[in-house]
């Protein structure tokens, strides 16, 4: 099925603005379910259910989770809050529950680490030579960006957050740049040995990302300018 990603992110907004109340309020027992989700699929994986059941329940429900493209959706509009403007109303309702969804991003990108990495986590650390060039890379990149997303995931906390100063907050989540930019990375690696088959996939991870990075260059550019302008008005003696 090509353009997981696009219909990830249909889904994944239905689902940020239709449970916006909820996961606020209950944040835990939508954590609970991301968990649950993991398991399942890894045990449906693990123990070969995949192999009797229909064609279309893989295809559809479970791909989606298993290569990463929900989590990755999840991952994108987190993204993109923070590069819009705050005045719009959805940007603004999303933006109180921005922490939530990335923590359920993170949960849900474990499943993804665990079913694929069962092969290719071991293989690089036993047995790296004779891995494919391409997957070697992706597995280093993923195991970098594991060590990205953690303490970002930990710190999203409001438990854990309240325990750190706001500027060493600040500095540590500015790692999020560095993991969105290593995903892009990481499905490129994936996508351009087979690029032939892959151009749209290419073409939509592209755009969003480049999209993203123009929108928060502007953002950034917008903020500095006004600082600037804020510190131009200060009188001096």
């Amino acid at each position: 099925m090509y353009l997981y990603i696009l219909v990830s992110l249909v889904l994944a907004l239905i689902f940020a603005f239709s449970c916006h109340t909820a996961i606020r309020r209950h944040p835990g027992i939508f954590y609970g379910i991301a968990f649950f989700l993991v398991l399942s699929e890894v045990i449906y994986y693990q123990f070969g259910i995949h192999d009797i059941a229909p064609q279309w329940f893989t295809a559809y429900i479970v791909n989606p989770f298993k290569r990463g493209a929900f989590s990755t959706a999840l991952f994108i509009i987190v993204m993109y809050l923070g590069a819009l403007d705050s005045k719009h109303l959805f940007v603004r309702k999303l933006m109180g529950i921005r922490g939530q969804l990335s923590i359920l991003a993170c949960i849900l990108t474990l499943g993804h680490n665990i079913i694929y990495g069962k092969k290719h986590f071991v293989n690089l650390f036993t047995n790296p030579w004779a891995m494919k060039p391409q997957t070697l890379l992706a597995a280093v990149l993923s195991i970098l960006m594991i060590c990205i997303m953690l303490p970002l995931m930990m710190t999203s906390f409001p438990s854990v957050r309240r325990k750190m100063s706001a500027s060493s907050w600040k500095r540590l989540q500015r790692l999020a740049y560095l993991f969105f930019a290593l995903t892009y990375i990481h499905v490129m690696v994936l996508f351009i040995p087979n690029w032939e088959k892959k151009i749209p996939d290419i073409i939509a991870y592209t755009v969003i990302f480049g999209t993203y990075l123009i929108l928060r260059v502007a953002k950034a550019t917008k903020k500095s300018s006004r600082t600037l302008g804020y510190a131009g008005c200060n009188p001096t003696f």
